[in-house]
Parts: C-alpha cells; structure tokens; sequence
C-alpha cells in the first residue's frame, strides 16, 4: 500500500500548455509561436502564420511562392508576473510564381479601434 509515483510531464508537452496559457487558443490555431522575449517593461512573444494557411485566391494553384511577411500586427494580451504580455504577429505574404500581385489571410485578432485580443477587450469592458 503505496503511493502512486507522481507522472511529470514531458517538456514539449508542457509548451503547449504554456502556450495556451500565454496565448489565446483562436490565435494558436493559425500561427506558431517562434520566440519569446523578455524586455525591460514587457514580455514580447513573436508568432508566425502556419505556412500551410495558404489565401483562398491561390489555393489549389501549383505555381504559389511564399513572399516574405506583412507588416506586423502588435497587441496586448495580458499581464503576466506584473509585465504586460505582448503578442507581435506575422502573416506570411503569397504570389503566384513570376506575378507581381500579393495575397494575404486576413485575421480577427484584435477588437476594432483596439490594439487587445478581444479575451482582454471583453473582460475590462465588463469591469466598467
């Protein structure tokens, strides 16, 4: 009569669990995070667009070519350990091979006129 052995998880698994504690899970779906930084004032966590996430306009086309990044979207996620957790996202650009035209996903990630995930948006508007 014993007791059990306590089971640890594996650290990838823990990353996916911090990850979604950091990140709202809507955001996780289409991007992954590629760095984590702590600056002076805030913590800064860097995600990228999944590159299977290709634009509708260009799907099933063979001859697509990955063009860089759009400009980044910032926004305030939370606070964590009394710093503000900021979420810097990238959106991967397309063309189709030799073209000069861009396509882009577009995303709701941030409430309108609001650089905060809508979580953060709807938890201080219910505080008024």
């Amino acid at each position: 009569m014993g007791r059990k052995p306590k089971q640890f998880k594996k650290p990838e698994d823990l990353f996916g669990s911090m990850a979604k504690f950091l990140v709202p899970e809507n955001i996780l779906k289409d991007f992954d995070i590629t760095d984590l930084v702590e600056q002076k004032d805030n913590w800064l966590i860097e995600l990228v667009e999944k590159e299977d996430r290709i634009p509708s306009e260009l799907a099933g086309l063979e001859t697509i070519v990955l063009d860089g990044f759009c400009n980044p979207v910032e926004m305030l996620s939370h606070s964590f350990s009394m710093k503000p957790v900021r979420l810097k996202i990238f959106r991967r650009r397309w063309k189709r091979q030799g073209e000069n035209s861009h396509f882009s996903n577009e995303y709701d990630l941030a409430l309108k006129g609001v650089k905060l995930v809508p979580e953060l948006g709807f938890f201080l508007k219910a505080e008024d």
